[in-house]
């Protein structure tokens, strides 16, 4: 059944005086509330879009990103039916899902409330860098609204229940004998719980060092995969990623983390070899080699990639581009790789 807060006074004679919830339109006022702390919900969010326009979708209330890099979209029930605000709030999460860090960076530099660029806004709100690498890999939902109906409390716990990353916050506002106001929030199900439920159903889940290990030996590709990764040059910092790709980052110009090369274990196989992308410009500036020289190093069965399949590309990079995918086939094809790499690094 629907949650009802209810709240008391405590007053200097210490006996209990009951506040009663005030009906002010309280959804109207409710998304600047959130928007100027959005702690209220959850003390691991900023807002990085509200209005958020979808095509042919709708209107986001309001985007935010937490200290993992996953995306939240909180959306407001105003007065809808229990189908059509659990309907449309699916609806956002589909859409947010596949969304990208260039995606994500675009939409935050659209909201006029962030100063800078989102990469420094977050470190300045979560004290640590944005992690361009595993971003967004799992995304929920918050539904608020002043009350909510029997309907579609229990439409959004079955779905919780069943690993679906949905919520609902009740918000109810409160006035004091002295005028002043309040309010107060509970969740249907508790941020905890509701988190672990997510994380079991979750379809994708970061595969770990030894599950690749494992997929690349199903793959035929277990002795590639063992050579790169047991010689990657220095300032090269891998990390396991979802599903069944390995990512390797380096510092930028900007000291920061950004992926420069990726090996999609999931993608090989024994008769065609390791699967790669990389990101040339990040390779070159890093080492500080030549196109010519990348184009050397490289093993013959690959080609030129756009950088609309590299998600996290930049303007300038993109203005430059040079980007490859491809197949790794032979040990030695790696080694010259990797060597040539070691050679230009001055290892």
């Amino acid at each position: 059944m629907p949650q009802q807060i209810r709240m008391w006074e405590v007053t200097p004679g210490d006996s209990l005086v009951e506040i009663t919830s005030s009906g002010i339109n309280l959804e109207r006022r409710l998304e600047s509330w959130l928007e100027s702390d959005i702690s209220m919900l959850d003390p691991d969010l900023m807002v990085i879009g509200r209005q958020v326009h979808i095509p042919s979708v709708g209107t986001i209330d309001l985007l935010c990103l937490d200290s993992k890099g996953d995306l939240v979209v909180i959306e407001l029930k105003r007065g809808q039916t229990p189908r059509e605000v659990t309907t449309q709030a699916l609806d956002y999460a589909s859409w947010v899902r596949d969304l990208g860090f260039e995606q994500i960076r675009d939409i935050a530099s659209g909201y006029g409330q962030i100063e800078g660029v989102l990469e420094e806004a977050f470190e300045a709100r979560f004290n640590r860098q944005l992690p361009e690498v595993v971003l967004n890999l799992n995304h929920r939902s918050l539904i608020v609204a002043e009350s909510m109906d029997d309907s579609t409390e229990r439409i959004v716990r079955y779905l919780s229940d069943l690993g679906v990353p949905i919520n609902i916050a009740t918000v109810q506002h409160f006035r004091g004998r002295n005028g002043q106001e309040m309010l107060a929030q509970v969740f249907l199900v508790e941020p905890e719980v509701a988190a672990a439920k997510a994380q079991s159903g979750s379809k994708r889940p970061t595969t770990t060092v030894s599950q690749l290990n494992a997929m690349a030996e199903a793959n035929g590709v277990g002795e590639l995969y063992a050579r790169f990764n047991s010689n990657i040059p220095g300032g090269m910092s891998p990390v396991a990623q979802t599903p069944g790709r390995r990512a390797l980052r380096v510092v930028d110009g900007n000291d920061r983390w950004v992926a420069v090369f990726f090996i999609e274990v999931h993608r090989s196989s024994a008769e065609n070899g390791l699967n790669f992308r990389l990101n040339g410009i990040r390779l070159m500036n890093r080492f500080g080699i030549t196109k010519e020289r990348l184009d050397a190093i490289l093993p013959e069965n690959r080609f030129a990639m756009d950088s609309t399949n590299w998600q996290q590309a930049t303007d300038e990079e993109i203005a430059n581009w040079v980007g490859y995918q491809g197949y790794f086939r032979t040990v030695d094809e790696v080694d010259k790789f990797i060597d040539g790499l070691r050679a230009a690094a001055g290892h």
